[in-house]
């Protein structure tokens, strides 16, 4: 949420929200280049120096360590971050998507899908991503990814209905 502490920085004056975010920024980016696909998990331990991807069942599931229902808000909240860690690990996250003929409703770190079917949860930030980056290399993404808000809202789902909400209210 890099775009919300600088936000709470304009709103209190106080610096502490940017360091907050330059340390969220370099421990989110070191993540993700732990592994060649760029992606981030749904949890990670936090200590000194170091982050390091939870493991599973130990904050809230099986997938704590994968690329999935949390995780998977991390491209449109870095999408109109212009600060180079967040660009950097977008890039690194979009690069990975780019190169996939379907995105499908989370992966392990390695890439290997968790699921075989689509998930407007991972998909919509994803489009947020690619539509704040038109231009820069991913267009077949862009592309292959603007169904998600040409059809009618999941109506199964109130956090994929909510996250495509926002991507399209902030198109």
């Amino acid at each position: 949420m890099p775009e919300a502490f600088d936000e709470f920085y304009r709103a209190t004056g106080d610096h502490r929200w940017l360091v907050t975010k330059q340390v969220m920024l370099k421990r989110l980016n070191q993540l993700s280049h732990q592994n060649k696909t760029g992606l981030v998990p749904d949890f990670a331990y936090v200590t000194g120096n170091n982050a390091v991807p939870a493991q599973p069942n130990t904050v809230e599931g099986p997938n704590d360590g994968n690329y999935a229902g949390n995780a998977c808000r991390v491209p449109m909240l870095l999408a109109h971050s212009h600060a180079p860690l967040a660009r950097d690990t977008e890039k690194r996250l979009l690069k990975f998507f780019e190169k996939r003929s379907r995105i499908t409703a989370g992966y392990k770190l390695n890439g290997q899908a968790l699921n075989h079917y689509q998930s407007n949860s991972v998909s919509a930030p994803v489009f947020a991503a690619v539509s704040a980056n038109r231009n820069v290399g991913y267009d077949s993404l862009f592309v292959r990814e603007r169904a998600i808000i040409e059809r009618p809202l999941p109506t199964n789902s109130y956090y994929s209905a909510t996250l495509t909400a926002l991507v399209v209210l902030n198109q």
